[in-house]
């Protein structure tokens, strides 16, 4: 493993360069002297130009393959951050913007250069800044990832998911909008608030139907006014529960809305109950599509 320092070369001991450091410096200038202990290579003293000249080999200068490989990795590296569905920042120490993808670009609305270089706590990012600020300070002092939910730094309208992690010496921020998400939400939770509600009075009768007719959901109130137990409406054909006087009629009406023709339905007919009674309704039937293509029907309908 030492057979590297057997070649011809200056060479002293420890306690000698130790008494007479200045000579053994100026033969240092001249080539690498090895500094021994007890009779083993323990340290090399070199001129600072050699010392530069050997740093810059190491840092690829005498490795082509290092060096491309490096550059193929910040190659794929700025591909993936410019092609992200989520918005892209990275600052520097000091939470100077360093670098913006397009989506982030996007949602500030403003010109790159605005941008570029100012403080993540400056009036360019708003009221919001300051907030941002010190999660990326934590994320600095830290060196955690630190993910969380706030309103739009450039558009306070709007809700953000966001994540900080640190990157490249500062701190890299990531974020995605909620506020469609945050809207949807809403609304499903008005939708079923309405949903109870109209349950609650027992008059109308909700089915969800596939593509082949098949009763797949039937609330209380449909059950209620067939007379036939939940088990026994689940899996039948919404057709059988028509009347035979408007069966067919009901039936074509039913397929071309699965077939696109038509997008709703509202008519009045007649259910076929327990006990083979009739009981008049009125009928309410829409499409409900994924992709362009039809897995169904939302049915609802009331005592006429």
């Amino acid at each position: 493993m030492l057979k590297r320092f057997d070649r011809p070369g200056a060479r002293t001991t420890a306690a000698e360069i130790s008494r007479n450091f200045g000579q053994w410096q100026d033969r240092a200038m001249q080539g690498p002297v090895l500094v021994t202990h007890h009779g083993r290579p323990r340290l090399v003293v070199l001129s600072a130009e050699e010392f530069a000249r050997l740093a810059d080999d190491a840092g690829g200068g005498s490795n082509p393959a290092a060096a491309a490989g490096e550059q193929v990795g910040e190659l794929n590296r700025d591909t993936f951050i410019a092609n992200m569905f989520e918005g892209f920042v990275s600052f520097d120490r000091d939470l100077r913007v360093r670098h913006l993808n397009a989506v982030a670009f996007a949602s500030a609305g403003r010109d790159p250069q605005e941008l570029i270089g100012a403080a993540a706590d400056s009036p360019e990012f708003g009221e919001q800044g300051a907030a941002l600020a010190a999660r990326l300070r934590r994320v600095l002092r830290t060196g955690e990832v630190v993910q969380f939910e706030s309103r739009g730094v450039f558009n306070p309208h709007r809700h953000y998911e966001n994540r900080a992690f640190p990157f490249q010496g500062g701190v890299a921020l990531m974020f995605s909008q909620l506020t469609e998400l945050l809207d949807l939400r809403r609304d499903a939770e008005m939708y079923w608030a309405q949903t109870q509600a109209v349950d609650a009075l027992g008059v109308v009768s909700k089915l969800a139907v596939n593509a082949m007719g098949y009763v797949e959901e039937a609330n209380d109130a449909f059950c209620d006014l067939v007379g036939f137990p939940r088990a026994h409406v689940l899996g039948a054909r919404l057709v059988d529960f028509i009347a035979p006087p408007h069966r067919h009629d009901v039936a074509q009406t039913l397929n071309a809305i699965m077939q696109g023709r038509a997008d709703t339905h509202v008519g009045a007919i007649e259910f076929l109950v327990r006990d083979q009674d009739h009981v008049a309704v009125r009928l309410s039937v829409v499409r409900q599509a994924h992709n362009d293509v039809c897995v169904g029907l939302a049915v609802a309908c009331a005592p006429a």
